[in-house]
Order: C-alpha cells, then sequence, then structure tokens
C-alpha cells in the first residue's frame, strides 16, 4: 500500500496592501452599539420566564463546539422543578423529547410580534401538555418523539405555566435554556435585547490573552505569538501578512460565570479594520463557529484564541467586516499601535491596546502539499480501495489536502486518513471503502468508525452497498472498517429498591456502534422508560393507573445497538 502524506494550510489572501479602514472609528461603532440597544428599548415586551431574578448561566452567541449557543441559560438556583411560563400569548407549535439536545422543550409561536420561544431541558410539561405528549409517546411506544401543532390546538396566554425547569437532554446542570427565534427564518435572535433591564450587569469583559497568527508563506511572527495578561505591553513583532487574536470573555455581576463577547472589534493606528457582533445566526451555517477561532488550537488544547482571519466562503455574511479578510501587512519598521474594543448588550467596554513591532525578516516558504481544494466546487478523491468525495461548500477555505492510506491487521480495511481533525468542515461528507470481507461475514455486522487521537473509535453513519461501506462523516480524520458483534450491556440499577420508589432503572450501553433502539415492558405492556442521554439511564416510574400495587411485577428491558446486535434483561420485584 502506497503512503500519501497530509497536509491542509489555509491559502494567504494575496491582496495588495490597502488602507485599513473600515467606514467609522471607535466612537462611531460604540455610537452603533448604542443604537442597537436603543432599538432594543422598543421591542415588543416579552414576560418572563422564571418566577425568581434572572440570573445567567451562559447567553447568546456563545463560541461552542460545533454550534453558536443559541439563546440564554437562565440559572434555576441550583434545583429544578421550577415553574415556566409562556413569554407571551401564543400557541403551543412543537413539543420534542429527546435523550439528547434540549431534552424535554416546548416551542411557542406568537404570532403578533413574529416570535417563537423555545423552553429546553425541562424536567416535565404541564398537565395539558403532558397528557397530550405521553399518549403520543404509547401510541407510538418510544420515549423520543417530535410533534407539531397547527393554532388553536393547545393556546397558551401570556404567563401560563408550560412546564417545570429541569437538567433534562444535554444540560450540565439545572437550568432553563430560552430561545427567541425568528418565525418566519427560525433564526435564533439574542434574547437579551429583550431582557435586559431584567438582567444585572455593570462588568466589563476581560481579556484572558492575545495572539498573532502568520499567514502561510506570506508573514512571520518571531518570538512570543501568544501573550498572557502580564506580556501584554511587550506586543509582538512580525513582519509580512499576519492575523491578530484575542481569547476574551464577558461577565456579569453576582455571578463568577463567564460569557461570550457580544461585540468584538479591533483598531490598527486608529482606524477600525475588523468587527464582530452577534446577534443572530442561521441553524444552516452554525457550524462556521469554527472559523472564528484557531480551530487547531480549539481541537489540540482547547484554546478559544478567537482570530480575525475571515475565510474565503464568509459564511457568516455581515456578523463580521473586515478589511483586507481579516488580515494586517505589516510592511515597514515602525510600530503599529492596536487596540481591541470589547463591549456587552448593557454597554459595558474594555479596551485592549498592544503593538506590533514592524521589523524585517525573512518569511519562510509556504507549507502547502497535497492537491488543492476548491471550496466553490465538489472534489473527489481515490486512493488505494477508497473513495473521498467533498460536497461544494465542505470547506470553508481553499487548501491543500493529501489522503493517507495505512495498512492494518487490526481492522479489515486500511486506515484511511482523511484530513486533519484540526480543519473545520460544514457539514457532511462521503466516505467510501472497499471492504473484502471474510466468509460468512454478517454485512449488518460491519461498521465504519472515526478513530480518535486517544485510540478510541466513534461509529460513522454507514451503508453496505455492493462490496464497499458508504460512509457520511461530519469532520475529518482517520478512518476504517470493522465489525461489531458484541451484544450492548443492559444493568439492572438498585433492584431492590424498586417496589419502594416504584422507579425501574437500567443503565444502557454499547461497547462501538451505540445504542440505536430499546423497548421496555412490564408485565407484558409497553413501559414508557426515560432516557438520559448523559447517564445512559433508563428510567420508568410505577403509574397505579396502569399497573396494580401489592403484586409481582416482571420487567423486560431490550436493547439493540446499529450494528443489530440484541441484549435482554429479565427482571421482577413487587411494588
Amino acid at each position: 500500500m502506497k503512503d500519501i502524506t497530509y497536509t491542509m494550510i489555509l491559502r494567504g489572501c494575496a491582496v495588495a496592501a490597502a488602507s485599513i479602514i473600515i467606514a467609522g472609528t471607535t466612537t462611531a461603532s460604540a455610537q452603533q452599539n448604542a443604537d442597537r440597544r436603543t432599538a432594543g428599548d422598543n421591542l415588543p415586551e416579552l414576560g418572563l420566564p422564571l418566577d425568581i431574578p434572572l440570573i445567567l448561566s451562559g447567553n447568546f452567541g456563545e463560541l461552542r463546539r460545533n454550534h453558536f449557543h443559541s439563546g440564554l441559560d437562565f440559572k434555576t438556583q441550583g434545583r429544578t422543578g421550577l415553574t415556566v411560563r409562556s413569554a407571551d400569548d401564543g400557541y403551543v407549535s412543537r413539543i420534542v423529547a429527546s435523550p439528547w439536545g434540549f431534552g424535554r422543550a416546548v416551542y411557542v409561536t406568537h404570532h403578533s410580534t413574529g416570535l417563537t420561544t423555545v423552553y429546553g431541558h425541562l424536567e416535565a410539561f404541564s398537565p395539558t401538555i403532558d397528557k397530550r405528549v405521553r399518549a403520543e409517546q404509547y401510541a407510538r411506544e418510544t420515549f423520543s418523539i417530535d410533534m407539531n401543532f397547527l393554532p388553536g390546538e393547545l393556546p397558551v396566554k401570556r404567563g401560563e405555566a408550560i412546564g417545570r425547569s429541569g437538567n433534562a437532554g444535554s444540560s450540565g446542570g439545572p437550568h432553563l435554556h430560552m430561545d427567541v427565534r425568528d418565525t418566519r427564518t427560525g433564526d435564533p435572535l439574542d434574547p437579551m435585547v429583550y431582557y435586559r433591564r431584567h438582567i444585572k450587569d455593570a462588568v466589563a469583559p476581560e481579556v484572558r490573552a492575545l495572539g498573532l497568527y502568520a499567514v502561510d508563506g506570506e508573514g512571520t511572527v518571531t518570538g512570543a505569538s501568544t501573550l498572557a495578561p502580564t506580556k501584554f505591553a511587550q506586543g509582538f513583532t512580525a513582519w509580512g501578512r499576519v492575523a491578530p487574536a484575542i481569547k476574551a470573555y464577558d461577565r456579569m455581576n453576582g455571578t463568577t460565570n463567564i460569557y461570550g463577547v457580544k461585540h468584538l472589534s479591533l483598531e490598527v493606528d486608529g482606524k477600525e479594520v475588523y468587527r464582530r457582533t452577534i446577534d443572530r445566526f442561521s441553524f444552516d451555517n452554525t457550524k462556521a463557529v469554527n472559523t472564528l477561532t484557531d480551530y487547531a488550537g480549539v481541537i489540540n488544547s482547547g484554546s478559544w484564541m478567537m482570530w480575525t482571519l475571515l475565510p474565503d466562503s464568509e459564511p457568516l455574511g455581515d456578523m463580521i467586516r473586515t478589511v483586507d479578510r481579516g488580515t494586517l501587512l505589516i510592511n515597514e519598521e515602525r510600530d503599529y499601535k492596536c487596540r481591541w474594543i470589547l463591549e456587552d448588550e448593557h454597554g459595558n467596554r474594555k479596551t485592549q491596546p498592544f503593538t506590533i513591532h514592524g521589523r524585517k525578516a525573512d518569511i519562510p516558504e509556504s507549507s502547502r502539499k497535497g492537491s488543492l481544494i476548491d471550496h466553490r466546487g465538489r472534489n473527489t478523491f481515490n486512493v488505494d480501495g477508497a473513495e473521498v468525495t467533498f460536497p461544494k461548500g465542505t470547506f470553508y477555505n481553499d487548501g491543500y489536502i493529501s489522503i493517507t492510506s495505512t495498512p492494518s491487521e487490526k481492522y479489515l480495511t486500511p486506515v484511511y486518513s482523511v484530513g486533519s481533525a484540526t480543519v473545520p468542515v460544514s457539514g457532511e461528507f462521503e466516505v467510501n471503502i472497499d471492504v473484502q470481507c471474510p466468509p460468512a461475514t454478517d454485512t449488518e455486522k460491519l461498521c465504519m468508525v472515526r478513530l480518535t487521537p486517544k485510540g478510541g473509535s466513534a461509529r460513522v453513519d454507514a451503508t453496505w452497498r455492493d462490496g464497499r461501506m458508504e460512509g457520511r462523516p461530519s469532520a475529518l480524520g482517520r478512518f476504517t472498517v470493522t465489525t461489531d458483534t458484541v451484544a450492548p450491556k443492559v444493568r439492572p440499577v438498585k433492584p431492590e429498591t424498586w417496589g419502594r420508589n416504584g422507579r425501574v432503572k437500567y443503565v444502557l450501553s454499547d461497547n462501538l456502534s451505540g445504542v440505536k433502539t430499546y423497548h421496555g415492558t412490564i408485565d407484558g405492556k409497553f413501559a414508557l422508560f426515560e432516557l438520559d442521554g448523559k447517564t445512559a439511564t433508563a428510567t420508568f416510574v410505577m403509574d397505579p393507573s396502569r399497573f396494580t400495587k401489592g403484586k409481582k411485577h416482571e420487567v423486560t428491558m431490550t436493547v439493540t445497538d446499529a450494528c443489530g446486535n440484541t441484549a435482554t434483561s429479565h427482571d421482577t420485584f413487587i411494588w
């Protein structure tokens, strides 16, 4: 087998030196932000979703792995069960129950304002909503459900209880997640403009680190390329084309939490060269959040350095305004006076000056290797029994890529390195791998996996067809094909307590392809076990309207993984 090395480097911007100015100065930017706040004061008033003071654990637009945070996270005093109220008159347009994501969520559409509000991670729905949901869950015999409703089916009034706060789904602790969305487009909007007067914030953002990146083949940074606060005054030394970066967070009163910075701009020699404001985005390109940072740093060390580089595809549109695609041309031996300006929705501002010392230096040659990727077109590669296809728009930038094929005795196929996990992509692409199956192989057990740097693996959604596995991963990395013949595990949790508290629990797990379905019955009748994805725990609370008390009950829990392996647990208890 032939080894082919990989690299993918952002192409440098070959833009001639230009006047680095965006219309307006820092003063103008501050005025624009003030105008936004004034406009926000004239927006429709939304009612409070909770009966307690509003304190945030997360704000809108925070940069997360592969997505922007789509709303506000309201603290619930470290507990669950608080009444959650509709922000305005409207109707319940959608209800979701899932082990992941928002867990239990209620969507309320408000026709009078053109808004839809979303309430996530609920512990329970209101009785009216719960009745509709449970009827459908039992009819379909599944906990996971996604229901849509027409106007008039489930009307709600402003302030009406729609559920109780919780910690369901992919929540990291008890809180209420609330979105405000444009009903027409589905785009999330910053709810802070509606609730600013209810949230105390007199604290300015803070700066954790500064950075300066050289554009490959067009610039160089000598000495330190990252500065901690104690080193800000010494600045950077550079020559050629570079891109500044900053690591920073917002702060608020009465909490130690950190938040995303809403308004971020950069001045060089008194002229604004970069501006970014996060007040809305589209779910269709939320993965473009990865273009706002040194994504390799996020992946390798969890360091969220926000840089000014603008991708070739400009996926975030008007969210960002730049000159020279977010790069600076350092071509004079002098000091370039720079400063970052950070501002939150309450108008608290932080300015952080720094200097780039222009010093003539040799610029290293580009490290580009491999084949050129055109981000605007479809790109296909064939290597040693594998075909990799990137649809139009998969990459945010033009770049260079190679595919590595390495023989493996551990797996059924070679291991194919498709790019690097440190290069972000916008969505799914195709990896098709030829498989020479051993005799009598059950092709249902074939599993494409993406190998992790620490030796683990994660299943890739793939289908067996005509001698090959056709997969659709959503991140670059190393791929191969193996088999999963091991059944999932079903473990009863403290069965000796089931009779006393009426809570029947199992932990469901799988070694490779992951749990695909589960089905529980009690006394031969379907039982609605609710799965918590965080803990892999499926729980059923005994219901006297469905089961007779004071007798022995038989429980059967059946779990199937994505490769068709099945495990069943049979248990009994007296309740």
